[in-house]
């Protein structure tokens, strides 16, 4: 399995916006999407400038390249989503070597 971790900042005073987002369109692309196990969505807003944090668990690589095309190592921006981003967003993958 492998863990995709998505960060972002968000344009001040779209958190909400963020928020609406992630549980009407993202969640429910990443939830029909074969191959991804599980995610999470989380926004940070303790400091100056909130930032965005996708967290999805995938089966194996190839699942994650189905879901983003050839170019997997670079972060996938929905279009309803770029609007709402102040950055380009950063995208790593792990290897899971252990679980709970």
């Amino acid at each position: 399995m492998i863990i995709r971790v998505w960060v972002c900042r968000l344009k001040e005073g779209l958190e909400k916006a963020f928020e609406q987002f992630a549980f009407n369109e993202a969640l429910p692309i990443l939830r029909k999407t074969e191959g991804c196990v599980d995610a999470y969505v989380g926004i940070d807003s303790t400091s100056d400038q909130s930032t965005a944090v996708v967290v999805s668990i995938w089966r194996d690589l190839d699942a994650i390249k189905s879901f983003t095309g050839g170019n997997w190592r670079e972060p996938y921006v929905h279009p309803l989503e770029a609007p709402l981003l102040a950055e380009k967003p950063r995208v790593s993958h792990f290897n899971v070597v252990g679980k709970l």
